[in-house]
């Protein structure tokens, strides 16, 4: 009887100490996060293109559109809370609009 006893309390023990290590999780904003990224990445593929020489205007919105990447970027690499996914996902936002309005005056297809 006392065996078991001692085994009941090993087993209460040792679950003790495994609960907080198989409940700890990375704390996301899930889907905040993964709208996020995606928007940057998408902002991402249309930056990384040449400035044009012809059209000054557009080589200006295409530079302030890389300028909400890499700002987006830099708090994607710390964001931990929803509001910091937010803050990136409404930079890369505009980083797109920029683009648009870039893409359109080089008579280039844009994002939608």
């Amino acid at each position: 009887m006392t065996w078991l006893w001692i085994g009941l309390a090993a087993a209460v023990l040792a679950c003790g100490a495994l609960l907080p290590v198989l409940v700890r999780r990375r704390h996301t904003a899930g889907d905040e996060e993964i709208s996020a990224r995606a928007r940057y990445l998408r902002l991402g593929h249309y930056v990384d293109i040449p400035e044009p020489s012809t059209d000054p205007e557009a080589a200006t919105l295409l530079r302030k559109a890389r300028e909400r990447w890499h700002s987006a970027g830099a708090i994607l690499a710390t964001a931990s809370s929803e509001k910091d996914f937010e803050m990136a996902e409404r930079l890369a936002g505009q980083g797109l609009k920029l683009v648009r309005q870039a893409y359109r005056r080089l008579g280039l297809p844009g994002p939608e």
